[in-house]
């Protein structure tokens, strides 16, 4: 007997394969599957869902979490899990919503695990409704705003001063001023062989549960 028929929202072919794989292990029904928030969107029009499983960064546009919230409004009652490579969704940068009431977040980096993915299914599942509980927390990154962050994230992606100032309405000293921040909240050893945009993007990418090369 199935547990529950779920949704599953991933830009990636492979990926949306696999989860479908261990859902069928863990004896949950597979009701449909969405590249982008317009498939997952007419999926929860068509057919009753009892869990969306959605990847938090669906590419430009809407993330997620938006989707989520959008289910919500057409399902009050569907149970929602969050699935991203950071550690906290706020590292995705774009002034993230919280998650909805009650909704699981899970990194990618658990997934390894079934039973830890059986286990957050279930606690969505179990959800009380959008009536009020809490959603889970990810591990917030302590002590940075959410500028801060935006920062880092744009110096990951190879920004540069100029277009970070631009992107964040900012004068270029503006940024200036928060690389030297983030080096000393960070605690990162800059010197003349350690740049410090790299050591930021390196930082970001831990945070980010990615990896950069080099020393």
């Amino acid at each position: 007997m199935s547990r529950g028929g779920v949704l599953i929202v991933d830009d990636d072919d492979f990926t949306r394969m696999a989860l479908a794989a261990v859902l069928a292990s863990l004896d949950y029904e597979v009701l449909g599957q969405a590249a982008t928030v317009v498939e997952a969107m007419d999926a929860a029009r068509a057919t009753r869902i009892d869990i969306a499983l959605v990847d938090l960064d669906l590419g430009e546009g809407p993330t997620g979490i938006d989707l989520a919230h959008g289910l919500r409004a057409l399902q009050q009652a569907i149970g929602i899990l969050i699935l991203s490579s950071y550690a906290d969704p706020s590292l995705l940068g774009r002034r993230s919503r919280p998650l909805p009431d009650g909704a699981e977040f899970l990194t990618k980096q658990d997934l390894g695990d079934p039973q830890v993915l059986a286990a957050a299914l279930t606690r969505a599942l179990n959800a009380d409704d959008a009536s009020g509980t809490s959603a889970s927390t990810p591990n917030r990154q302590p002590n940075l705003t959410e500028s801060q962050i935006e920062t880092m994230r744009l110096i990951a992606a190879g920004c540069s001063n100029a277009e970070i100032a631009r992107r964040m309405w900012i004068t270029e000293a503006g940024v200036n001023r928060a690389v030297t921040r983030l080096v000393k909240q960070l605690g990162l050893d800059v010197t003349k062989e350690r740049n410090a945009r790299v050591l930021i993007a390196r930082a970001y990418a831990d945070m980010a549960g990615r990896s950069l090369s080099g020393d």
